[in-house]
């Protein structure tokens, strides 16, 4: 399991640093996306999301799902739940932790969030 952790734990943070570089890009992301969100939700209906948001977090767990199933093949394990259902979760988690980073802009919260993230990703996890 120790390879499984050192995988997700340079993956994740390796791709810190690329949000960390362009903090307004990200912030246009989520603000595309929230504009998006409040149009969809100004008029009661069907809680049905938007179209568009729809596609964004499907494109980013599908990113995820890759990044697991490399880190997976490459440590010699196997999820023990849907591969997709934990990309969604390490999106949801990290996709939070970017958006708390740009209202604090504490580096020390990403790290205990990477690693906590990476804990709770390997205990879904065997080996193979």
């Amino acid at each position: 399991m120790r390879a499984l952790r050192i995988c997700l734990h340079a993956g994740l943070s390796a791709y810190w640093p690329v949000v960390k570089a362009a903090p307004a890009k990200s912030i246009r992301s989520y603000e595309t996306a929230l504009r998006t969100l409040r149009e969809r939700w100004i008029e009661p209906g069907d809680n049905v999301g938007d179209p568009s948001a729809i596609v964004m977090f499907r494109e980013m767990d599908a990113e995820a799902t890759e990044f697991l199933e490399l880190c997976a093949e490459l440590s010699g394990t196997q999820w023990l739940e849907p591969v997709d259902s934990i990309a969604s979760y390490l999106v949801s988690v990290f996709h939070g932790a970017v958006l708390r980073w740009l209202a604090d802009g504490n580096d020390e919260t990403i790290l205990v969030v990477t690693d906590d993230l990476v804990g709770c990703l390997t205990l879904k996890a065997v080996e193979a």
